[in-house]
């Protein structure tokens, strides 16, 4: 009899053992996913961060001064980048931008730069640029401006497919030297 005893107290130990156990488990995940969702909402702040990319047939050199990190957006100030490529070398400057994570979208605000190319160099300014990876894809909503040793371009709005369709709509100005 006391061994039926001992061997129900046995179970039942076991049975309030695992319980315990599994319900400190379920705790402890629950509280793992608590800190995975916080941390997505924390902003995190990173200064002089510098990334090199190969995206297509083009290698990137993109820095940035300071970072905010800030899921899935990221704030960035004091941007400069140096994209080399079969076409020649592009550099980028701007004051600020945004680069969205989702939508693999970077967006630059008053930024100007340089197309090193064989023939027809150029300089570009604008307002504001929007680059979307899928499709290697400008657009330039507010305007942009080109200039270039035998021509010059203005016009209200433009985007530029890869690296050589460019459409302009809403008128152009443009005049060759």
């Amino acid at each position: 009899m006391w061994s039926r005893i001992v061997k129900l107290l046995l179970a039942v130990a076991i049975a309030a053992a695992l319980f315990l156990w599994g319900w400190s488990m379920r705790r402890d995940l629950n509280l793992v996913n608590a800190i995975v969702s916080k941390t997505e909402s924390l902003s995190w702040e990173l200064g002089e961060v510098e990334s090199h990319r190969v995206i297509g047939k083009d290698v990137w050199a993109i820095g940035a001064k300071n970072v905010i990190r800030d899921h899935p957006i990221d704030r960035l100030s004091g941007i400069s980048a140096v994209i080399t490529g079969p076409s020649g070398e592009r550099t980028i400057n701007a004051p600020s931008g945004d680069y969205d994570s989702k939508k693999k979208e970077l967006t630059l605000v008053e930024a100007e730069g340089d197309w090193q190319r064989p023939q027809y160099p150029m300089s570009w300014k604008t307002p504001l640029a929007r680059w979307t990876q899928k499709g290697d894809r400008w657009d330039f909503p507010k305007g942009v401006t080109i200039s270039g040793d035998v021509y010059s371009l203005e016009c209200e709005t433009a985007q530029m497919i890869g690296q050589k369709d460019v459409h302009v709509t809403n008128g152009c100005l443009r005049w060759w030297n």
